[in-house]
């Protein structure tokens, strides 16, 4: 059974970016549908949950991602993006299990706000404000809020679904910047490449057919082989202070390009290449531009991609 992914972006009713948490579970029927099992905020506290309404077949046991949990079809791109089988008719949507706070009253988020620092391991509510939210006091922020506005933060996953996935920050590993990286980024080239290792690793397993790129390019270089630990999703805020500002679009155009080095991208692999351009403002009209590009393109994929690799990260 392939394992589960967390990842972090926008929440759809407070608007607060990196604090909706989603989870998908190749256990669960609406995440072989391209949806997660279920989502939360951990800001306003809404909660949501994947529903799958059988068509002509019923409920099978647990399928994997792409396939039908009715009919076991294998599902096309289109059907996955559209959360429904076309052969029985079976869907998936996200249905409110549970309604989020109003936080445009201070008091109301106030109490978000604490509950979140708790999350997060902070006690300085003043400080917290300013470093996750930018804003100057909480009354500042209740008027983005009030407003319905979009408001970003420096937050990035928090305590998570996954015991243990999402590690808690502490007072140590807090500061007035972007999260540290991890300990075993050893220089720029290697946080680059676990971007797309996150890719290779979006469905918890090693790709056979992928994985030897990698590790190619990584002996033609040099590099040390990748680690265990290496080996996992890694959250975008883990490496981004080590991926220079100017690289990221090129970087997220190569995860791009790696999805489909086998002809074929999983689902996972392109939610993780979306999370990855949320969290670096890369436009998701362009992530559609490449995905459409790589999947149809004529060449040899692999030695494509090689190409790639060695002139992208001898650029830097």
């Amino acid at each position: 059974m392939r394992a589960q992914v967390e990842l972090t972006s926008e929440c759809p009713e407070c608007r607060t970016r990196g604090v909706w948490l989603e989870l998908y579970d190749p256990a669960m029927p609406a995440t072989a549908l391209g949806l997660p099992a279920e989502a939360r905020c951990r800001l306003c506290g809404a909660e949501h949950a994947g529903r799958v309404t059988p068509g002509t077949a019923s409920l099978r046991a647990p399928r994997p991602i792409g396939e039908c949990p009715c009919c076991a079809k294998l599902l096309d791109e289109g059907e996955v993006a559209a959360h429904v089988c076309r052969s029985c008719g079976a869907s998936a949507a996200m249905e409110r299990v549970r309604p989020g706070a109003e936080l445009g009253e201070v008091a109301t988020l106030e109490r978000a706000v604490r509950a979140l620092m708790a999350d997060e391991g902070d006690d300085e509510l003043a400080g917290f404000v300013q470093r996750a939210f930018g804003e100057g006091d909480l009354a500042a922020l209740a008027g983005r809020y009030a407003l319905g506005l979009p408001v970003d933060t420096s937050l990035d996953g928090g305590t998570g679904f996954l015991s243990g996935a999402v590690s808690r920050a502490t007072p140590e590993a807090r500061g007035a910047g972007a999260a540290r990286p991890a300990a075993t980024i050893a220089d720029d080239r290697r946080a680059m490449l676990l971007a797309l290792v996150s890719v290779l690793m979006a469905d918890g397993q090693r790709d056979p057919r992928e994985m030897p790129l990698v590790e190619a390019f990584l002996k033609a270089e040099g590099l040390a082989p990748l680690s265990n630990e290496e080996l996992r999703v890694h959250r975008p805020v883990e490496i981004a202070a080590r991926v220079p500002v100017e690289r990221r679009e090129g970087l997220v155009s190569l995860m791009a390009q790696l999805a489909y080095s086998d002809g074929v991208a999983d689902p996972s692999e392109v939610r993780v290449v979306r999370a990855y351009a949320d969290a670096w403002g890369v436009s998701q009209d362009e992530v559609d531009r490449w995905l459409e590009t790589y999947r149809t393109a004529r060449r040899s994929r692999q030695q494509r991609l090689l190409d790639r690799l060695r002139s992208f990260f001898l650029a830097g």
